[in-house]
């Protein structure tokens, strides 16, 4: 199945966790409530990045043809609090990195490399379905703040030089999987949609897919 094709399953997902959320029933009591703190490896993708960035640089002046990695893997940071065993609130933090850029430009004539890269804080809400004891299903429905960049300079000594940063809002959509490993400790499966990253006139703008394993820590 394609990653296109799945979003609106994943967002359905999403809505119904949060949503059923109060009428489900953990199956040890008010186990797995409070404060936590989660972390995960992240690898994110961002298709055809390349000619997402070129009308941001057509609308600077530069024609254009790029083309920018699609994958790159780092971290990601969860604070969270569980009100009860159905629902959570995540504070997160998601590290894109840097993705690397080659631009051909015909007017002016230069070739050009450099990096675009994006980091975002966010608040999301998880709706959580236990299964059992130990495996548990959520939907996760939030906003999420980024603040990304374009870094492009000549390969040649020509007049491509270019620095531009930007900030946008991005709805997040995801679902996953948790299994207590201890009464502590969850180990976390994820995929997360983040429907828009970058500026379209200044770093160009693209939709994120994001897949995360991960821990959690309860202090409980």
């Amino acid at each position: 199945m394609k990653l296109n094709t799945i979003w609106p399953f994943i967002g359905v997902v999403s809505l119904a966790g949060v949503l059923a959320a109060p009428a489900a029933h953990a199956a040890d009591g008010n186990a797995g409530t409070g404060l936590y703190l989660g972390g995960s490896v992240s690898f994110s993708h961002a298709s055809d990045l390349g000619s997402k960035i070129d009308p941001s640089l057509a609308s600077q002046g530069y024609n254009s043809s790029s083309s920018a990695d699609s994958w790159n893997t780092n971290g990601s940071l969860r604070l969270g609090y569980q009100f009860t065993p159905n629902f959570a609130l995540e504070g997160t933090y998601d590290n894109v990195g840097n993705m690397g850029v080659q631009s051909a430009l015909s007017s002016p004539a230069d070739t050009a490399s450099g990096n675009w890269k994006s980091y975002g804080l966010g608040l999301h809400a998880l709706g959580i379905v236990p299964i059992d004891p130990q495996w548990s299903v959520y939907g996760r429905l939030g906003v999420e703040q980024w603040h990304t960049s374009l870094n492009l300079n000549s390969n040649v000594g020509g007049p491509t030089s270019l620095s531009n940063s930007d900030n946008s809002t991005s709805l997040a959509l995801g679902a996953g999987v948790s299994y207590a490993l201890t009464r502590n400790v969850d180990a976390t499966a994820e995929l997360i949609h983040y429907t828009h990253v970058g500026d379209p006139a200044s770093t160009g703008r693209t939709g994120l897919n994001q897949f995360s394993l991960g821990l959690r820590y309860h202090f409980q």
